[in-house]
C-alpha cells in the first residue's frame, strides 16, 4: 500500500513539475547522506518507469561522488515522507523541460570553483559553448527537439566520457550522435541530409576507429566539436582538417588552390576528399579522366590537367619502380640471403613516396618529381643489391653442381674400387 500511494505521489509531483524551469538553487551542494531515501524508496516501486533511475544510480558518476537524486532534483533525500522528500517548496522538481535541462547540469558544469572539488581537468565552458552552438541556438528559439546534455550523457546512470560504456566514449559516439542525425525525417526539418551518419561508416576514419580501435581517428565531435557543435563553414573545414594533418594543410598553402578557392568560396580539403564518407586516397585519383578529382574543375589541354598528368606520371614511375624493387628483393630474401641494406633502402624509398604523395597538395611538379627521384634513386641501389645477391645465389649454385658432380664421380670411382677388390 505504501508503494501505491508513494508511486502516486511521485507521478502527482512529476505532472505538477513536468514542464518547470526549475530555480536557481535546485542544484544542491553534495555531500554523503546518511540515507538516501530516493533510491531505497524507488528501488521499491512497482511502475518500471519510476524504478530504473534508481536502478541505475550506483553506477551514476555524481551518485558515486555523493551527489543524490536531490542534487539536481532537489527535495529532502534523507525524509521517508514522500511529500516532505518531494515538496516542491524545497526546490523538488520530478521532470524537467528539454529546456531547462543545460541550465540545471551547468549550475555546477559551470562553476570552477564546485568542480574543482571533483574533477579539476573537466573544463567548465561546456554551458557557454553549448549556447553558441546549433543544438543550444535552437534550444534558445523553442526547438525542444534538440540535442541537449542528456540526450547525449544520459539522465540517470551518467558515466564518465572515458568510461569505455559511455554513450560519449569514441566508439560509441557516433551512434549517439546517429540517434538523431540517422532520422532522415527529422533532419529534414533542418535542412539536412540525415545520410551523414551511414557515409561516415564507409569512410577510412570509421575503418580506423573500429577496426584497428584507433580511438584518435576523427568522430563527429572531431570535426563538429561536442558542446559547441555546429557545421565547419567554409573558411574553416581545412583548419578542422590541418589539426589531425598538418603537413598536408602546409602543402595546399603553398598551392594555387588556396587562394583560387577562397576566391570561389569553396571548401579546401572538401573538394576534393569529400567531407563524412572520406575514402583513403590513391594515385589514381590524379588526372582529368572519369573519376579522377582533377576532372572536377580541370579539361585536359588547361595549365591543371598538364601538371596533374606530370604529377600522375611521376608518382606512377617511383610507384612502379618501388613494387619492382619490392618484388625482387623479397624474391632473393626467400632463398636464403640475408637482405637488410636493400630493406633500408626499400623504407628510405616508402618514406619519399609518402612525401612525394604529400607535395601533391602543392600542385607543383617539380616539387613531385623532386621526391620521386629519390624513390628512383632508393630503389635503385635495393635492385643494384638485390641483383648482386642474385649472382651469388648463382654462384653458390653453380659450385654446389659442381661440388654434387666431383662427389658423385668420387662416389662411382669409390664403387668400382671396392667391386674391384672384392673380385
Amino acid at each position: 500500500m505504501r508503494n501505491h500511494l508513494l508511486a502516486a505521489a511521485v507521478v502527482l509531483a512529476h505532472a505538477a513539475a513536468a514542464w518547470a524551469v526549475p530555480p536557481a538553487n535546485v542544484v544542491r551542494a553534495p555531500g554523503k547522506h546518511a540515507e538516501d531515501t530516493c533510491t531505497a524508496c524507488h528501488v521499491a516501486l512497482d511502475d518500471e518507469h519510476l524504478r530504473a533511475p534508481a536502478l541505475l544510480a550506483n553506477g551514476d558518476i555524481h551518485h558515486t561522488q555523493g551527489i543524490t537524486c536531490a542534487g539536481c532534483h532537489g527535495g529532502d533525500p534523507a525524509s521517508e515522507n514522500a511529500a516532505v522528500a518531494m515538496n516542491p517548496a524545497r526546490g523538488f522538481v520530478g521532470k524537467f523541460s528539454r529546456r531547462a535541462i543545460p541550465e540545471m547540469c551547468g549550475s555546477c558544469h559551470s562553476d570552477p570553483t564546485f568542480m574543482l572539488r571533483y574533477a579539476p581537468n573537466i573544463p567548465t565552458d561546456q554551458l557557454a559553448q553549448y549556447r553558441t552552438s546549433k543544438h543550444g541556438l535552437a534550444l534558445a528559439k523553442g526547438d525542444t527537439s534538440v540535442a541537449v546534455c542528456s540526450s547525449c550523457h544520459g539522465a540517470h546512470g551518467v558515466l564518465q566520457v572515458n568510461d569505455a560504456r559511455s554513450p560519449v566514449y569514441p566508439t560509441r559516439v557516433v551512434d549517439t550522435c546517429g540517434r538523431c542525425h540517422g532520422d532522415a525525417a527529422l533532419m529534414t526539418r533542418y535542412g539536412i541530409k540525415g545520410n551523414e551518419i551511414t557515409e561516415y561508416k564507409q569512410s577510412v576514419h570509421y575503418a580506423a576507429l573500429v577496426t584497428k580501435n584507433d580511438l584518435s581517428a576523427p568522430t563527429c565531435k572531431s570535426c563538429h566539436g561536442a558542446h559547441g557543435a555546429t557545421p565547419p563553414g567554409v573558411s574553416s573545414v581545412s583548419n578542422v582538417c590541418g589539426t589531425c594533418h598538418p603537413t598536408q594543410r602546409e602543402r595546399f598553402d603553398l598551392s594555387p588552390h588556396k587562394d583560387a578557392f577562397a576566391a570561389l568560396q569553396q571548401p579546401a580539403c572538401e573538394s576534393c576528399h569529400g567531407n563524412h564518407a572520406i575514402l583513403h586516397p590513391t594515385d589514381g585519383w590524379i588526372g582529368v579522366g572519369e573519376k579522377q578529382v582533377c576532372g572536377n574543375c580541370h579539361s585536359v589541354g588547361d595549365a591543371g590537367a598538364t601538371a596533374a598528368f606530370a604529377i600522375a606520371g611521376a608518382l606512377e614511375r617511383a610507384t612502379a619502380a618501388t613494387a619492382g624493387a619490392e618484388g625482387r628483393v623479397d624474391r632473393v630474401k626467400r632463398a636464403g640471403m640475408l637482405m637488410d641494406d636493400a630493406d633500408v633502402k626499400l623504407e628510405d624509398a616508402h618514406q619519399s613516396l609518402v612525401v612525394a604523395q604529400v607535395e601533391i597538395h602543392t600542385v607543383n611538379p617539380t616539387r613531385v618529381d623532386e621526391q620521386t627521384k629519390a624513390v628512383l634513386a632508393s630503389t635503385g641501389a635495393a635492385d643494384t643489391l638485390a641483383a648482386k645477391a642474385e649472382a651469388e645465389i648463382r654462384y653458390r649454385r653453380t659450385g654446389l653442381f659442381i661440388s654434387l658432380g666431383v662427389i658423385a664421380l668420387a662416389m662411382v670411382a669409390l664403387i668400382f674400387k671396392v667391386r674391384a677388390m672384392e673380385r
